[in-house]
């Protein structure tokens, strides 16, 4: 549990350096743009590493049933969530509504997993994904991030659509080489 914790603290606590922009810049402009850029990113690395050990290593604590739909609703929130994602390179209609996709992908995609999984390390691992999203989405706004899309792209969001639905069925069919859990069968 405690590395788990840790992984935790490591790579939301990077995280959360925007939100405190006086400190945020005061590390940028000692470290330079790209040394910042470059310790930011292997301290989160770091910290996702932490996570992906801890939770191996995590006893299975259940702290609820989930919903027997809970698994089911999850494969929405997925396809949201991978939309979402691939919103972040492509300009979709999602862009219009929002200047933050990824961060609503990883709502989403945390969402589902607290639906679907009832266990103290699921709950810890996406219920905090979750809230740091939901909050990083608050404080992005109170900052002055806006929606950047000018017009609706209606063909470009079926095709990504489509594509999201073909990464879909590549996560279904692999989840279980990647997250130790089979969906199928």
């Amino acid at each position: 549990m405690e590395i788990l914790i840790l992984g935790l603290a490591i790579f939301f606590g990077i995280h959360l350096l925007p939100s405190i922009p006086s400190l945020h810049a005061a590390l940028k402009e000692k470290l330079g743009e790209k040394n910042f850029k470059i310790t930011f990113a292997v301290i989160a690395f770091v910290g996702l590493v932490v996570i992906i050990v801890g939770m191996g290593r995590i006893e299975f604590t259940p702290l609820y049933e989930p919903p027997t739909w809970g698994k089911h609703i999850t494969g929405l929130f997925m396809l949201i969530a991978v939309y979402c994602m691939i919103s972040i390179g492509v300009k979709t209609s999602l862009q219009k509504i929002t200047a933050h996709p990824m961060l609503w992908g990883i709502s989403a995609w945390a969402t589902g997993h607290v639906m679907a999984n009832g266990d103290l390390a699921s709950v810890m691992l996406f219920g905090s994904f979750l809230i740091y999203s939901q909050f990083a989405i608050f404080s992005a706004n109170q900052r002055g991030a806006q929606a950047k899309g000018n017009a609706l792209a209606l063909k470009t969001d079926l095709i990504v659509l489509g594509c999201s639905i073909l990464a879909m069925l590549c996560l279904v069919a692999y989840h279980e080489s990647f997250a130790g859990v089979p969906l199928i069968g």
